[in-house]
């Protein structure tokens, strides 16, 4: 038995696309630029060759039948596909010649890796240009939104080429001025008694502080809340209250104390590719110099084990830590 979409061309598909988004026999042929006529004709043959109804007729527009709801979700994924399938189809192209796109966690990207990307143009003379999009939210790298992504939550796409590239440890700090103030908790009982700075993002889902003390207690805790790491970093820095932030905050400059009640939190640092772009050797040579950006036995705080605070600053010494993150702030 022949079956019934061999003789459906994809014209055909599309307008229908249309119509469905539109509801509209008249709006979709506006926004097709052809007449109505002929869209309604392009749906009946359409009709006629699948064996059954997709629309229903009504006098204020059109609406899927059940069948054709089922039409209209597989030729999204075909729409898709071709979509996707152009993409890659220019991507050989803008590989070899075009941009190198990074997409990054903003802390990350701002305290941490920028600097060492300019050491990188400086030591390789790179003369292609790198676009760095820093943001909390993981990019759909293989609807290449971007050529590499370096985020906090595993990519579960089996189709990527993916590697992992460190751990984040994030530690509670607060300011020296919050402290004389307000004293440092000892316990998660003392806590409850402080004022916290939450950051939330897509890639960090706050701290779950509801679980602890229960709903009206959190909301009394958190005094400031934002979903921005610099600006996470700041508050934090001007006494708004103890908030975690990674273990080498110090080393940034900021006038902040680490504060030990026994809870700390650790992310997976997670580099994800489309299989296309590691056939670039201009984009495999980055992406082996941002594997040693996060190299642990370089950067032990990117390490699985936990390093506290006390611990970087003992290992390191201020000269070397200043190499690392001098110029966002003043150092005494």
């Amino acid at each position: 038995m022949e079956h019934p979409w061999r003789n459906a061309d994809w014209n055909s598909i599309r307008i229908l696309l249309v119509v469905s988004r539109a509801a509209s026999f008249r709006k979709a042929a506006d926004e097709l630029g052809i007449a109505i006529n002929t869209v309604r004709r392009t749906i009946l043959r359409l009709e006629d060759q699948l064996g059954y109804p997709l629309l229903h007729r009504e006098a204020d527009g059109v609406r899927l039948t059940v069948e054709g709801r089922r039409v209209v979700m597989a030729a999204r994924d075909v729409e898709s596909s071709v979509s996707d399938m152009w993409r890659i189809a220019a991507l050989a192209e803008k590989a070899a010649n075009g941009p190198i796109r990074l997409a990054i966690t903003e802390g990350l990207g701002s305290f941490w890796l920028t600097p060492r990307i300019v050491k990188y143009m400086d030591e390789t003379n790179a003369q292609n240009r790198i676009e760095l999009q820093c943001a909390m939210r993981s990019v759909d790298v293989m609807r290449l939104e971007a050529d590499i992504s370096i985020q906090l939550v595993k990519p579960e796409r089996p189709e990527l080429i993916t590697r992992r590239l460190g751990y984040l440890h994030m530690v509670p700090f607060a300011s020296a001025g919050y402290i004389a103030k307000h004293g440092a908790p000892r316990n998660l009982i003392e806590l409850a008694g402080h004022r916290i700075v939450e950051q939330e993002t897509d890639q960090l889902k706050g701290y779950g502080l509801e679980r602890i003390y229960g709903q009206q207690v959190a909301e009394r805790m958190v005094r400031l809340k934002t979903n921005f790491s610099s600006a996470h970093y700041w508050a934090i820095t001007k006494g708004a209250g103890i908030g975690l932030m990674p273990n080498y905050a110090r080393a940034i400059g900021g006038d902040v104390v680490s504060v030990n009640f026994g809870t700390t939190f650790m992310a997976e640092i997670w580099l994800a590719t489309h299989p296309e772009i590691m056939k670039s050797a201009r984009h495999r040579q980055f992406i082996d110099f941002l594997a040693d950006a996060f190299d642990a036995q370089q950067y032990p705080w990117f390490g699985e084990k936990l390093l506290m605070p006390a611990d970087i600053e003992e290992r390191f010494s201020r000269d070397d830590l200043r190499a690392y993150f001098e110029g966002f702030t003043a150092r005494s």
